[in-house]
């Protein structure tokens, strides 16, 4: 039968009020600790790249002439977009965490309502 549901035996699977069955954790084992150890080096590396940004805009506010630091104060708006990519990492890594199948066996359980 193609695209029929094959339940692994070494899974846990659960099934929904809706009667879908869904994994809990389909995700490989390390997966979770790679995917937050990724949007913390992104978290750091913005908020670096935010202070830095910060400090040339305040160093140019102190030492240059208007203009310069009119410009150097845009740096620090144009890096902070980059803070928001780590909690859409974290985002986009928590939906994996449940994911439901297309089809159900014939031997499943029905849903008890």
């Amino acid at each position: 039968m193609s695209g029929a549901f094959n339940p692994d035996p070494e899974r846990l699977y659960e099934v929904g009020r809706d009667g879908l069955p869904y994994t809990l954790d389909p995700e490989p084992a390390g997966a979770t600790e790679a995917l937050e150890q990724h949007a913390r080096r992104w978290w750091v590396g913005a908020i670096l790249m935010n202070a830095a940004t910060m400090g040339l805009a305040a160093g140019a506010a102190l030492l240059g002439t208007r203009v310069i630091a009119a410009w150097f104060g845009i740096l620090p708006i144009l890096t902070a977009p980059l803070l928001l990519v780590a909690p859409a990492l974290r985002r986009r890594g928590s939906r994996r965490l449940r994911r439901v199948h297309r089809s159900r066996p014939r031997d499943f359980p029905p849903p008890q309502i």
